[in-house]
């Protein structure tokens, strides 16, 4: 029993001893530095929509592509991918692209996919650049390398929108005459302009107008537009005061009737005059 006992705690501080030299004997790889990708991986961009070219409505594009890692000799273990979209008519210069549900950073199967509504963008043509950054992995000579691969398609589109209408006086302005100029911008060109005032019928107009003739006191006015598509637009209302002096009634009439009685005394003398 006690040689059992003995032999136990040999094999134990044996076992001790020459584990760390045996684990550090064969070391992992560890990773070197970045190098570029290799020729047999790329990366691949499905897109669905905006498709090069096409016709969009009322300012929304419905953005919907897949990214894919191609690796035919299957070198990647892992693979990190940030996407980043930007347009012409964007503020941003790049905006990540947020995965869609489900998808994870880190994919084994290489893949993933977006889908998203950009909006608010203006009418004309436009070009949408998005990009993916890659990073990855793979083993070579027993080492490990990282590599970086970045890749930019870019699609064209044209966007049709309601024509964008925007007032350029302040809303309830103020006015000390009895006028006041509507002075307005359109986004792009149009065929057809009104305008209503106070609520009433809309009168065509082709330009910026000044309002004459005016009353004191509140009064709104908005402008539709429509271009040669068919597109409508309408302003928001614009409000604005007017309080241009009163004409002077009750001097006028003073001095109308001094004027009378000065010309009644004057033929008065001239006729007792007369009869002398």
């Amino acid at each position: 029993m006690r040689k059992s006992a003995v032999l136990f705690l040999v094999l134990v501080f044996v076992g001790l001893t020459f584990t760390p030299t045996l684990v550090t004997a064969n070391p992992l790889p560890t990773p070197s530095e970045i190098v570029p990708a290799p020729t047999n991986i790329d990366l691949i961009f499905n897109f669905a929509s905006p498709t090069e070219h096409a016709l969009y409505e009322d300012g929304a594009v419905n953005v919907c592509f897949n990214v894919r890692v191609v690796d035919p000799d299957a070198l990647c273990e892992n693979v990190y991918a940030t996407v980043h979209q930007d347009g012409d008519w964007m503020q941003v210069a790049s905006a990540q692209i947020p995965l869609a549900d489900g998808d994870s950073l880190y994919q084994k199967t290489r893949f993933r996919r977006y889908n998203f509504t950009v909006g608010d963008i203006p009418f004309g043509e436009h070009t949408l650049n998005v990009t993916a950054h890659t990073q990855g992995s793979y083993m070579k000579d027993d080492t490990r390398c990282l590599f970086d691969l970045d890749k930019t398609v870019s699609v064209k589109f044209f966007v049709h929108a309601n024509p964008l209408i925007t007032f350029l006086s302040a809303q309830n302005a103020a006015s000390s005459k009895s006028s006041f100029p509507l002075n307005f911008t359109v986004d792009h060109p149009v065929s057809e302009m009104a305008y209503s005032f106070d609520g009433q019928e809309p009168l065509a107009l082709s330009g910026n107008i000044t309002l004459t003739d005016l009353v004191n006191g509140q009064h709104n006015v908005n402008v539709c537009a429509t271009d040669e598509y068919g597109y409508t637009g309408a302003s928001a209302t614009l409000f604005f005061n007017v309080n241009a002096p009163e004409f002077p009634v009750a001097p006028l009439i003073a001095a109308s009737a001094i004027s009378v009685v000065s010309v009644a005394a004057g033929l008065l003398v001239y006729f007792k005059k007369r009869k002398r």
